[in-house]
């Protein structure tokens, strides 16, 4: 008997096709990827505060797999809300690429002796709320600016000298192996310059009673990853962080323990953060109260979050 083939549902991005086409490739059974249009897609002039926790990249996609018309579902996770429709779940995470943010820079704008290395008055493209309070924080003689669009369009318009300088998450460079000359571009430090929750990983979602596809699923999975994720996730939901709120958190297995970076709005657009060391059940059970003293974010820790980014 013939394996039936599995239906692939995603956006239509260079970065969304890869991924999709990147978990069509650890599968056992044979695939078909389709293109599912979304709100995310259709409407690029609006910003995306408290858009992402009611589905605005994924609404159109959880529809299709609910119904039947495909079998799987594959996301950025940073674009999924922390709770699954009813009828839907998260069946596995491939492995998580870089987390970290890149800082592209046009010529005009760069300066290595100024802070953030940018000219004051550099318009930066950081449409999210949490990469403008870190901007806000760590260079205040910046301002950040409204940037949506696919990557390539993002880094097009800088290469125009519509924004004097991006931010743009690591991983989708990367794996879209984009020309990025003749901008400077800098890494900074995910421990200072915290991602968003689960930014880097790639999810595939599933409907509940498929347990087939559970299983195909379950053989992709990385451990590691899926239990990073757990924490940054169970964070972002205790404090109801989101597209509304700024918020970032990392966590990282060194053996058996676990760091835990969380950061956030104080309310007043400066940025402060917490850490916390421990076994895997104490981090995966964080709660606010738990994280009991957050400091206010440096400005002069700006000298150590850049460095020169190496394409890999």
């Amino acid at each position: 008997m013939t394996e039936r083939t599995i239906v692939i549902g995603t956006r239509g991005s260079d970065l969304a096709l890869w991924q999709a086409r990147e978990a069509a490739r650890m599968f056992t059974r044979t695939s078909e990827v389709k293109i599912i249009k979304t709100s995310g897609d259709r409407f690029l002039d609006i910003p995306l505060q408290g858009r992402v926790d009611k589905g605005f990249f994924t609404k159109e996609i959880e529809a299709q797999l609910l119904a039947g018309d495909i079998d799987v579902a594959v996301h950025s996770l940073k674009d999924l809300p922390t709770e699954n429709p009813k009828g839907l779940s998260l069946g596995a995470y491939l492995r998580r690429a870089a987390c970290s943010d890149l800082l592209l820079v046009h010529p005009d704008w760069h300066d290595p002796q100024a802070p953030f290395y940018l000219k004051s008055g550099c318009q930066v493209g950081a449409t999210s709320l949490r990469r403008q309070c870190l901007l806000k924080t760590f260079a205040p003689h910046v301002e950040p600016g409204f940037l949506r669009g696919n990557v390539p369009n993002r880094i097009a318009k800088c290469v125009q000298g519509q924004y004097g300088a991006i931010i743009l998450a690591r991983a989708g460079v990367e794996r879209l192996n984009l020309d990025l000359d003749p901008l400077r571009v800098y890494e900074l430090d995910p421990k200072i310059w915290l991602p968003a929750p689960g930014q880097g990983a790639i999810a595939i979602q599933i409907r509940e009673d498929d347990t087939s596809m559970e299983q195909e699923a379950a053989s992709i999975n990385h451990e590691t990853t899926a239990m990073a994720i757990s924490i940054e996730r169970n964070l972002l939901a205790a404090y109801e962080g989101g597209c509304h709120t700024a918020f970032g958190s990392l966590a990282i297995k060194s053996g058996s323990t676990w760091t835990v970076f969380v950061g956030m709005d104080n309310g007043k657009g400066k940025w402060i953060h917490a850490k916390f060391t421990g076994d895997y059940p104490a981090c995966f059970n964080l709660k606010p109260e738990d994280l009991h003293h957050f400091d206010l974010a440096d400005e002069r820790q700006s000298q150590n979050l850049l460095k020169p980014h190496e394409t890999p």
